[in-house]
């Protein structure tokens, strides 16, 4: 009866038969039929009929030994691939929101020289909304932070150790801190105290992602808060909104060049500067995630060294030690 496990598989996630057989292509009998006869052969029940449709702890049991059965199945089929030396198949490759535009562009182009019969589907979502789908085996592997990880079921394999900096335009400089501009410029250069930067307006990203996590833990340490008068997950936004002088905000280091670009395009009220932190004593750690027991096939153990070299091309990027780029 685990012939046709993947029935159990989408009926487990869709917790409705019609809408489940729509997904399989069979018919709402056929599926009652399936479960009927599988509750009948192990002498269970594995769905609540009511008043609801859910597992019940034997269908949690038979779900939990399916995935590891279609995980055991998907790595059959990678190693496989490389026995019969096929160049084709498909990777299912995460990303988050602001990474997208800066490495998918690069890996698409590239990735489909080296193999252009294989499929990169690119899903782009939040860091637990990944983490889960790697659970499910619905996501081979993604590229995230690793400071939410939760799960022991997770391996990361490093990628980028970033930095984090405060973007801010001289504009904004020059009104919050008038009886020191600009030398105040250079003594930033040396590290920005943020204690000095309380009233300043900021927009922030979301406090469930790395890069706010970070920023808050280092506010608690020094025991003040920010002025934070907007928050998005879009950090292009957040650096178009600093060059509007409309807040500060900051910057990890993958998207120093968008800010630099910003700053040579000349379409802003005032030039962004950029500054370390002062005692900011933490890092993101960028990795590929995926589960521990994945086996890969060779073309996506080449598509995680592409994506690992475009991050080498961050690693030794310079802080500029001038105000702007004209």
């Amino acid at each position: 009866m685990l012939n046709n496990y993947r029935y159990f598989l989408v009926l487990a996630e869709e917790l409705n038969i019609s809408n489940a057989a729509k997904r399989m292509f069979i018919s709402h009998q056929c599926l009652s039929k399936y479960l009927k006869s599988l509750e009948a052969e192990y002498g269970v029940s594995f769905f609540e009929r009511k008043p609801r449709f859910t597992l019940t702890s034997a269908g949690q049991i038979m779900l939990s030994t399916l995935k590891q059965i279609e995980l055991a199945e998907q790595n059959l089929e990678s190693q496989l691939a490389d026995v019969k030396s096929t160049k084709t198949g498909t990777i299912r490759f995460g990303i988050t929101e602001g990474r997208y535009p800066i490495l998918i562009p690069k890996l698409l182009k590239e990735f489909r020289v080296l193999y252009p019969d294989v499929q990169l589907i690119v899903k782009n979502m939040t860091s637990p909304e990944m983490m889960e789908l790697i659970l499910n085996n619905d996501l081979d592997l993604f590229f995230s932070g690793t400071r939410n990880l939760l799960y022991d079921e997770l391996k990361c394999d490093f990628a980028l150790k970033e930095d984090m900096f405060l973007v801010i335009s001289d504009n904004l400089l020059k009104q919050y801190f008038p009886d020191t501009y600009p030398l105040c410029r250079e003594s930033f250069k040396q590290g920005a105290d943020l204690c000095l930067f309380q009233e300043v307006p900021f927009v922030l990203n979301k406090p469930n992602f790395n890069s706010r996590i970070m920023l808050d833990q280092h506010l608690s340490r020094l025991g003040i808060s920010l002025n934070c008068i907007n928050v998005m997950t879009q950090p292009d936004m957040h650096y178009r909104l600093c060059a509007e002088d409309y807040a500060a905000s900051f910057c990890l280091t993958m998207y120093l060049p968008d800010i630099y670009r910003i700053n040579q395009s000349g379409n802003t009220l005032s030039p962004l500067n950029v500054f370390r932190i002062k005692d900011f004593d933490q890092y993101n750690m960028m990795s590929l995630i995926y589960h521990k027991n994945k086996i890969f096939p060779t073309y996506t153990q080449d598509f995680m060294k592409l994506v690992k070299k475009h991050c080498s091309s961050y690693a030794n990027l310079i802080v500029p030690t001038t105000q702007v780029y004209h």
